[in-house]
C-alpha cells in the first residue's frame, strides 16, 4: 500500500493560511479576557446616572451638595449680575446641608430661613418681574418712593453666606485644627460686628459644642470617604466663594457694602 502524499500547495501545509485565522482568534480572546478581567477589578467603573464624568458621588443630582450647587452655579449664569430665584433655590439647598451640622448651625439656618422667605414674597408677589436679576432689583428700590427692605435682606444674606463659605472652606482644607475655633474665628471676623451682645455670648457658647471635622463630612456626604467628603466639602466652598465674590461685587458698585445697612422703607410697593 502506497501513502498518497498532498501537493506542497495543499492548504494543508500552508501554515500562513491558519495563521491568517489564527492571529485575529487569539487577539480577540485576550481582549475578552482583558476586559471581564477589568470589570472584576473595577477598571472600568460605572458613572452613575446623571453624575457627570469625573464628578464626585457627593456632588451628584440626588445628593444634597450636589443640588446645592446646581442653582448657586446657575445663579453667576448672567455676566455681571445675579439671578435671583437661583441664588434663592440654592440657599434653600444650604439651609438644609447646615440644619444638621449642630445647634449653632441651626440657629444661623433659622435666621436665613426668615430672610429667604422675605426675597420669596417678592419675587412671587406682584412686582415680581423686578426681582428676577439683582440689578432688576437694585434698580426698583433705588428709587426714593419704594421699599428697600429687599435689598436690605439681600446685605444679610450675603454676609451669612460669606460665613458658611469660610467655615466649610476651613472644615474642608485645614487639619489638625479644632474646628469650634475656625468657624467662631470666621463668625468674628464676618457676622459679630453686626450682632447685639446677647446674640454674641449665645454664639460663643455654641461654638464650644461645635462637631468635628470627621463628624461635619460624616454628615454632609454620608457613606463616602473622609478624603471624598473633603474633596467635595471644598469645592462646595468654592461655589459659595464664587457667589459672594460676584454679590460683593455688585454691592460694592450700588454703595451698598456699609459697615450697617441702612436702608429703610421711604414709601409703599
Amino acid at each position: 500500500m502506497k501513502l498518497k502524499l498532498l501537493p506542497r500547495d495543499s492548504k494543508v501545509w500552508a501554515p500562513r493560511h491558519w495563521l491568517r485565522y489564527a492571529l485575529p482568534f487569539t487577539i480577540f480572546i485576550f481582549m475578552l479576557l482583558f476586559y471581564l478581567t477589568g470589570e472584576k477589578l473595577n477598571l472600568f467603573p460605572q458613572v452613575e446616572p446623571g453624575l457627570k464624568s469625573g464628578e464626585l458621588h457627593c456632588l451628584g443630582p440626588d445628593k444634597l451638595p450636589g443640588q446645592m450647587v446646581r442653582p448657586f452655579r446657575k445663579s453667576l449664569t448672567t455676566e455681571g449680575d445675579l439671578q435671583l430665584p437661583q441664588f434663592l433655590d440654592g440657599w434653600r439647598k444650604l439651609v438644609m446641608l447646615l440644619d444638621p451640622l449642630g445647634t449653632l448651625f441651626t440657629f444661623a439656618t433659622q435666621e436665613a430661613s426668615a430672610k429667604l422667605s422675605v426675597l420669596e414674597s417678592y419675587s412671587q408677589g406682584p412686582y415680581s418681574t423686578h426681582y428676577h436679576t439683582f440689578s432688576a432689583m437694585a434698580d426698583w428700590e433705588q428709587d426714593p418712593s419704594k421699599h428697600s427692605s429687599g435689598l436690605h435682606t439681600l446685605v444679610l444674606l450675603h454676609r451669612a453666606l460669606h460665613w458658611a463659605q469660610l467655615c466649610l472652606g476651613g472644615i474642608a482644607r485645614v487639619q489638625n485644627t479644632n474646628m469650634g475655633t475656625l468657624c467662631r474665628e470666621a463668625y468674628q471676623s464676618v457676622l459679630s460686628p453686626h450682632h447685639p451682645w446677647l446674640i454674641r455670648q449665645a454664639a460663643n457658647l455654641a461654638f464650644l459644642a461645635f462637631p468635628s471635622q470627621s463628624q461635619i463630612l460624616a454628615l454632609v456626604c454620608p457613606g463616602d470617604s473622609e478624603q471624598e467628603a473633603q474633596e467635595a466639602l471644598s469645592q462646595v466652598a468654592d461655589v459659595l466663594e464664587a457667589v459672594f465674590n460676584r454679590t460683593q461685587g455688585l454691592l460694592a458698585e450700588r454703595g451698598l457694602l456699609t459697615e450697617r445697612v441702612t436702608l429703610k422703607p421711604t414709601g409703599d410697593r
